[in-house]
């Protein structure tokens, strides 16, 4: 009976674990774009009024995937977390897999993003 309480508890810290992770990435997503300061004489792109939306329309949706992208990630970890301590433990290694999926496809997002906003600042 104890060696059930000590897995139990285990598998309870490791959930806790991986949902500060998750939290952590929400909490602390990259905003290296906006160290970088806007670069003077675009050119004709920067003062054409197609250049203008294209920009703005980059800048809105860039803007918007930035707090999309964690927080369905977060939402994603928190439902596998519950699958984990509710489920079969023979489910337990597939649903550890994907958390580490989402989290990397939070990275990887998050990343693109900032680096589409670090491109269209120099526009």
């Amino acid at each position: 009976m104890k060696k059930f309480k000590k897995y139990k508890c285990n598998k309870l810290k490791k959930s806790i674990l991986l949902t500060q992770i998750a939290m952590l990435t929400f909490i602390t997503k990259v905003q290296a774009a906006d160290i970088v300061t806007e670069v003077e004489g675009g050119g004709n792109i920067q003062s054409s009024k197609l250049g203008q939306g294209l920009l703005n329309i980059i800048r809105d949706v860039t803007g918007t995937i930035q707090w999309i992208l964690p927080i369905t990630g977060v939402c994603f970890i928190l439902f596998y977390v519950f699958k984990i301590m509710t489920g079969d433990e023979q489910d337990q290694q597939r649903y550890k897999k994907s958390i580490i999926k989402v989290l990397v496809c939070i990275v990887i997002g998050l990343l693109a993003v900032t680096i589409v906003n670090l491109i269209a600042r120099y526009f």
